[in-house]
């Protein structure tokens, strides 16, 4: 029962986002203490790579157009990574953003999910 729902294309949409965040992140950190010397580049690869699996099982099991307006919210979630972790500012103009975005996949999500 935990596999099938795990295996849901929405909740593998939500996994490949946290972790296209998570890479990111790490790559910042990386990039900032060395390069591909850095283990926190390595990690960042890695866990890109991860994402891309998600991202294929995604793209296996749902429509294009769906999946890839909902994996936006990486929009959202690397801004508030780098202003929670890395301590980097987010303007005013950003936050309008990151709620258009949110909103955006408010709107995308709700027909899809009756489907």
């Amino acid at each position: 029962m935990l596999r099938r729902w795990f295996l849901h294309p929405f909740v593998q949409i939500g996994c490949g986002a946290l972790l296209v965040t998570t890479s990111e992140l790490l790559l910042k950190k990386g990039a900032m203490s060395g390069m591909l010397a850095s283990g926190w580049t390595w990690l960042g690869i890695i866990t890109y790579l991860v994402s891309f699996a998600s991202w294929l099982y995604v793209l296996r099991h749902m429509l294009l157009s769906v999946a890839f307006a909902l994996i936006n919210v990486v929009h959202v979630l690397v801004p508030l990574g780098a202003w929670a972790i890395l301590g980097e500012a987010i303007s005013t103009r950003r936050w309008i953003g990151i709620a258009c975005v949110l909103c955006g996949a408010v709107m995308v999500s709700r027909p899809a999910a009756r489907e």
